[in-house]
């Protein structure tokens, strides 16, 4: 199983509500009181989980010390670009918007409402570079 990430959010409904306005889904079928994690989704594909930060400390009491964000990004691939960051940059900040790297891949970056950046590349672009190997 890859690497999965786990947003320790500040409030869980606001995290949700924003995503859903990006056009993500979440199955929040797993989250219980004391226990407030949701999975979240694009296009059906499991992205990550939101996790409420009060409940992500009661859980693993390591992080109690630990502020919500990421000096960091997470990554994922879409199959039309310009369309998803067209619905993204709506509705918040495009940090770095599509450029181009040295592998042929094109990407941008937005920040969520809790600080974390998530890039966004074109799948079969990244399926195709000498990245692909990873994807």
């Amino acid at each position: 199983m890859p690497f999965a990430p786990c947003f320790s959010v500040k409030d869980t409904a606001a995290s949700i509500a924003f995503y859903k306005t990006l056009g993500f889904d979440v199955d929040s079928s797993t989250a219980q009181p004391g226990d407030d994690i949701h999975m979240l989704l694009y296009k059906g594909e499991f992205l990550g989980m939101i996790y409420a930060n009060s409940d992500l400390k009661t859980f693993l009491p390591a992080l109690k010390d630990t502020p919500v964000g990421f000096a960091g990004m997470f990554y994922m691939g879409v199959d039309d670009l310009e369309g998803v960051r067209d619905g993204i940059a709506q509705h918040t900040e495009i940090v770095k918007d599509i450029s181009g790297d040295h592998t042929g891949q094109r990407m941008f970056y937005f920040r969520d409402i809790d600080g974390y950046v998530i890039g966004v590349n074109e799948k079969a672009a990244l399926e195709a570079s000498e990245l692909g190997k990873y994807a």
